[in-house]
């Protein structure tokens, strides 16, 4: 469709950014209107926008498809541990919102 400078934002493509373009987005509660541009501008700049939307397929299918496998190891290391931090993290935020539901106000 020769929107070569489209990039198609979910949460998926957010933590990819915040991991290793943005990282303070990763202070963004949701995937607003301004944290979706702000993510397309991110590839839109590193990649430029005739290649943001083939970089972004690229660096999806890399962290979740079948080119995963051809990355480094130390790569593939590092974006596990990413991903366990993140997980980490939900769930230090969701004991501390049960701790405080029990306590009340």
């Amino acid at each position: 469709m020769k929107q070569h400078g489209s990039v198609p934002v979910d949460v998926h493509i957010w933590q990819i950014v915040t991991r290793d373009y943005e990282p303070e987005l990763r202070e963004a509660k949701s995937l607003t209107p301004l944290v979706y541009e702000r993510v397309g501008n991110a590839f839109r700049h590193r990649f430029g926008a005739p290649f943001a939307g083939w970089a972004h397929s690229l660096l999806f299918g890399a962290e979740f498809g079948a080119l995963r496998a051809q990355l480094p190891t130390q790569m593939l290391k590092e974006m596990d541990a990413y991903r366990e931090e993140i997980k980490a993290q939900k769930l230090k935020k969701r004991k501390a919102l049960r701790k405080s539901d029990k306590t009340g106000p």
